[in-house]
């Protein structure tokens, strides 16, 4: 073993890497996205609709809803925005409240 090669910890890479403007804003968008997902997630459930029932609103299959509740798969906005649709959230016109 190649004692050069010294393993660090997990904490110590992720606090270099985050020095990085740009990999710090990335991590950002990041958690940003996850949050949101994961509101949406919550949401969907409280509501009692199944992910078969999103995914035939979408046009796609259950594993596609599944991949992307997961964070497995990068959705397009209009992916994100039918997903919230499909749910009852009118995310358009929230997000046009925002910036009005």
């Amino acid at each position: 073993m190649n004692k050069n090669k010294e393993l660090h910890h997990w904490e110590e890479v992720k606090t270099e890497l985050l020095r990085d403007e740009a990999t710090a804003k990335s991590l950002d968008i990041v958690l940003q996205r996850k949050a949101l997902l994961s509101q949406l997630v919550e949401k969907r459930k409280a509501l009692n609709v199944s992910q078969s029932a999103v995914a035939k609103q979408l046009g796609v299959t259950r594993q596609a809803i599944s991949k992307f509740e997961k964070g497995y798969s990068s959705p397009t906005l209009d992916v994100v925005f039918s997903y919230a649709n499909a749910i009852g959230i009118d995310l358009f016109s929230s997000l046009k409240r925002l910036f009005a």
